[in-house]
């Protein structure tokens, strides 16, 4: 009777997670209306630019080499990344830093600019452990992966709904 109780339990939790629209981090994928696309970079090779092909890949959307048959074009610029101080601690030194990463992108179709040029960004804030620098730097660079992640998750439902208000067109 008990694990009939356990059992009812587990099944009622996972229905009200299910139903309120909870889904672990990446495991959310709708279809996506491009199915090839052409990529063009100032900087190929960059950690943003694996991010965005994996998740591309994940999508199933594949990637052309340049001069291919690829109905889009997304045009990616060079990574920016900026650090500010955000406040100071009582010797005078920096506590907090604001980290802020950004990329501008274009996306072409057919001839025509589907949008773009603009600028995607996204800004964390962290506070430096003065005692453990390289647990502060390794903090730092988590915190850049996490955003780089969060620019390809934004760019790809820019995606989304501009290749859907394109073919609904």
């Amino acid at each position: 009777m008990q694990h009939i109780r356990h059992y009812t339990a587990v099944l009622c939790m996972s229905l009200v997670l299910a139903g309120c629209g909870f889904a672990l981090r990446g495991s959310e994928q709708t279809a996506m209306p491009i199915t090839t696309v052409e990529l063009r970079a100032m900087q190929q090779n960059s950690p943003f630019m694996q991010q965005l092909r994996d998740a591309l890949a994940n999508a199933d959307v594949s990637t052309s080499p340049a001069g291919g048959s690829a109905t889009y074009i997304l045009s990616v610029g060079e990574e920016q990344t900026s650090t500010r101080t955000a406040s100071v601690n009582s010797r005078a030194r920096a506590a907090q830093y604001d980290l802020q990463l950004a990329v501008s992108v274009q996306l072409d179709g057919a001839g025509i600019t589907v949008f773009g040029p603009e600028t995607l960004s996204v800004q964390r804030s962290y506070y430096e452990d003065i005692a453990n620098i390289a647990g502060s730097n390794e903090e730092m660079e988590l915190l850049r992966t996490e955003m780089r992640r969060e620019l390809v998750e934004q760019l790809l439902r820019r995606l989304r709904v501009a290749a859907n208000s394109a073919t609904s067109q």
